[in-house]
């Protein structure tokens, strides 16, 4: 399957692992993979469906008080589900908004933007970091990602449709950290560590100035 909307349709309201993935997760053990399944899949966040600037990143990072809380509650089940279908924006609240808010404030005012943005992840499920690329790789949910940023997204960025930025993990996206593409698809030098922009690179600096134009426009 192709349609990455499609694919998260078929998962149920508040399931902790997409169907698909759960034959690989009994074939991997938590050590070798360092997942936390107790939390909803978060593939991608924000209107990934209408954005006009889309972020590439490896995996939902691990905040325990706010993502488990979003696994057990209604408002979070709720949330993720709409989620899930591709067009929610991001929420005022919880850590993930926090999170959003602080990568992207390099394009300028969160708040005027968030509805122009979207993130867009390798892995679905929430960790401090991925262990083994491999076992993320041998999910069916990462590879849906992949392949349909490769196959759908990175058309549309290559032709300037949409401004695509791979933040972290460039392999994994089949690029090559440093580099810019045709059109508006860009892997930057980015804090490997944190996912941030570089600030003492001059490409970054066009980079930035065309986001910003991008957004602020109509189009």
């Amino acid at each position: 399957m192709n349609d990455i909307f499609r694919f998260w349709s078929r998962i149920e309201r508040g399931a902790h692992i997409y169907p698909e993935d759960a034959h690989g997760f009994a074939r991997l053990s938590r050590q070798q993979h360092g997942l936390n399944l107790r939390c909803l899949p978060a593939a991608f966040a924000g209107p990934l469906k209408t954005a006009k600037a889309v972020l590439l990143f490896a995996a939902p990072g691990f905040n325990s008080e706010s993502h488990l809380k979003d696994a057990k509650t209604k408002d979070g089940k709720d949330y993720y589900m709409r989620r899930w279908k591709g067009p929610e924006p991001f929420r005022d609240n919880g850590s993930g908004g926090k999170w959003f808010r602080s990568i992207v404030k390099f394009f300028g005012d969160p708040k005027e933007i968030e509805q122009k943005f979207a993130v867009l992840n390798v892995g679905a499920y929430h960790s401090p970091r991925v262990k083994d690329w491999r076992a993320l790789m041998s999910l069916p949910s990462s590879r849906v990602s992949v392949n349909w940023t490769q196959s759908v997204l990175f058309p549309r960025a290559e032709s300037a449709e949409i401004v695509v930025i791979c933040m972290r993990a460039a392999s994994a996206w089949g690029l090559e950290r440093g580099r810019e593409y045709g059109g508006t698809l860009f892997a930057p030098v980015v804090n490997v560590q944190r996912g941030y922009l570089a600030g003492n690179s001059a490409a970054n600096g066009r980079l930035v100035e065309l986001v910003r134009e991008r957004v602020a426009s109509r189009r």
